[in-house]
């Protein structure tokens, strides 16, 4: 049980840092080349972007971001007292606090052993959500 619930979070991990270098790293270095913002703002709008990325894909593609569809996994929202966007935003919002200068990096390993403890991270609990894994619909072939 311990060694899956490892796994679990090695993969959600794993999905999370393949969406900050899809969308995330590309959006600071265009904003502070292409459009020569000042990097904490051209931080700052990479966030927002983020955010409205995070937003929508979870809002729109069945719970997955880009990242959650490679490691098999989906936002299931069915706690939710609502079916309301604003409910997703606070999930996602939650996401930027580890992206802060200061406090990101010891509230991301803190969210690390929360998620080892309880099988659920910070974002879930504010958002009333919890990230299942999806099943394959398709049946491999037999050899």
């Amino acid at each position: 049980m311990v060694m899956l619930r490892i796994r679990y979070v090695v993969v959600r991990a794993l999905a999370g840092l393949i969406d900050l270098i899809i969308v995330y790293v590309p959006a600071v270095i265009l904003f502070s080349l292409w459009f020569h913002v000042a990097t904490r703002w051209a931080e700052l709008l990479a966030q927002l972007l983020f955010l409205a990325y995070n937003v929508a894909a979870v809002s729109t593609f069945h719970g997955q971001t880009i990242g959650k569809y490679f490691a098999r996994l989906r936002v299931d929202t069915r706690r939710l007292v609502s079916d309301n966007v604003l409910f997703v935003g606070m999930r996602e919002m939650t996401k930027l606090l580890f992206l802060t200068p200061v406090i990101g990096v010891p509230l991301g390993l803190l969210n690390l052993l929360l998620a080892l403890a309880t099988g659920r991270m910070l974002e879930d609990f504010v958002g009333q959500s919890d990230v299942v894994v999806v099943e394959r619909t398709v049946k491999p072939i037999d050899g």
